[in-house]
């Protein structure tokens, strides 16, 4: 028999027992709409996790802290400080996209009449794009920029009025990137001056123009946050010191800051407290982190919190699975039983078929596409009551763990996700697992004797 005729062939045979196949197909269909929303919730629950973490910065940043420096590692090598060469040399370590020292320092910042304390990071302007922080307005930094910063969305909330009476905040509006914004080192700059006040007889320092050329979104890692170039921030630094050691004699008086936490005049021979990693992609990011763990330093990253969620939620996405599969093999049974129950209908006609020349393959083709169409059929319209779950899930926002309790609930928050994958998934599932159903049925039908199946009435 040729192809056409057995593709003909079975679909005919189909149409003939309408209602059971109809049966048949919906039981199919009830089953991959089990499997994929079950697995829906799955993936909803760790896409949930990953946006979520994501607003405490990028999933596929890491921290690494020289808190361990002048120790020595598990295997008895000594924990060099974090230096240039060593940033360079974790940014070679397979996997990383790029990596930058950070120089935290506390300044002065004056707006107009308003001033305030500011946390300032300084980082390599030519790794900032890489980092992923979200900008609301203007840009991120980049090559070439020196006295250029870019500011966190709560940052205007540290300005104040220091001349008036009462409490006096800078206006809820204030716009940074459209004012002339001063820094300095003199943490007494602006405020009110008494005779007898210690440094108000001191020679004023001059105030330095910077600009600002973007607003950090919400992130909550940078909300209060200041990020300029990392040059800048090491000369701003070397001020500052500069300026303590001659009025407080170097023990930087009543000021409380962490300008003071190395020497900026050999920042690359004493290294750096801290540093950031960006990996390429989030498959990298725990081997990066080990390694970097090996060298002495302290790696710390979101996905360390997603793995240990991964882990907490595991057992239900296994029962979530295991209840959908359970409703396929259901479907596949019922497959199976309308394949046998056409076999035993229809055995004088598999008899008339052989005597007139059908192969036994074209026996088993018949029956098996047979059982391939009640699949197709069955997984497209699974797929499509799959999607109708999923939005009705999310539009009731069904919440079945994922969501991180001691994080605010994240908007867009899903109860089902289904990519793309997964409906393409499903449907061939489905028509693999009807073929395998109807396998035994097929062999049944090749195996019957002609003379047997011509007596059969």
């Amino acid at each position: 028999m040729r192809f056409f005729d057995t593709l003909t062939l079975s679909v005919r045979n189909l149409w003939r027992r309408k209602l059971r196949t109809t049966l048949t197909i919906i039981g199919v269909m009830i089953g991959t709409c089990a499997i994929v929303v079950m697995i829906s919730l799955g993936l909803a629950m760790n896409k949930n996790f990953i946006d979520q973490l994501s607003r405490m910065g990028s999933i596929m940043q890491i921290q690494v802290y020289a808190w361990n420096a002048g120790g020595t590692t598990p295997d008895g090598k000594k924990i060099e400080p974090l230096t240039d060469a060593k940033i360079a040399e974790i940014a070679k370590i397979k996997g990383v996209e790029g990596a930058t020292p950070v120089l935290e320092l506390d300044l002065k910042m004056a707006v107009g009449k308003y001033v305030g304390w500011i946390y300032i990071l300084g980082i390599d302007p030519d790794v900032f794009q890489m980092l992923d922080i979200p900008i609301s307005n203007g840009r991120g930094l980049t090559s070439g920029d020196t006295d250029q910063m870019v500011v966190g969305g709560y940052v205007r909330y540290n300005l104040y009025n220091p001349k008036s009476n009462r409490w006096d905040p800078a206006p809820e509006d204030i716009n940074l990137m459209e004012e002339k914004v001063l820094i300095t080192w003199d943490m007494n700059y602006g405020n009110r001056t008494y005779p007898g006040m210690s440094g108000s007889s001191r020679k004023k320092v001059k105030p330095v123009n910077v600009e600002v050329v973007g607003i950090i979104g919400e992130s909550g890692n940078y909300d209060y946050s200041v990020i300029m170039p990392l040059e800048a921030v090491k000369k701003y630094k070397k001020e500052k010191e500069k300026f303590e050691q001659q009025e407080y004699g170097g023990n930087g008086g009543f000021m409380i800051g962490r300008s003071s936490s190395r020497g900026s005049s050999s920042q690359e021979n004493q290294g750096y407290n801290q540093a950031i990693v960006k990996v390429k992609d989030i498959d990298s990011v725990a081997e990066v982190l080990e390694q970097i763990k090996n060298m002495g330093y302290e790696a710390q990253s979101p996905i360390q919190i997603l793995e240990q969620m991964k882990q907490q939620s595991a057992g239900l996405r296994q029962i979530l699975g295991g209840i959908g599969i359970t409703a396929f093999i259901i479907a596949a049974i019922g497959i199976a039983n309308t394949m046998y129950m056409s076999i035993y209908e229809r055995t004088r006609e598999i008899g008339i078929i052989k005597v007139i020349g059908a192969r036994l393959r074209d026996i088993r083709r018949i029956f098996l596409m047979e059982a391939g169409w009640i699949g197709i059929f069955g997984g497209v319209f699974g797929i499509g009551l799959s999607l109708l779950a999923s939005m009705a899930l999310n539009k009731f926002k069904i919440n079945l763990g994922g969501q991180i309790m001691w994080m605010p609930e994240a908007e867009g928050m899903m109860s089902s996700y289904i990519p793309p994958w997964l409906m393409l998934a499903g449907a061939g599932f489905s028509f693999l697992a009807s073929l395998l159903a109807g396998l035994l049925p097929a062999r049944r039908a090749m195996k019957l004797s002609v003379m047997k199946a011509l007596r059969q009435e």
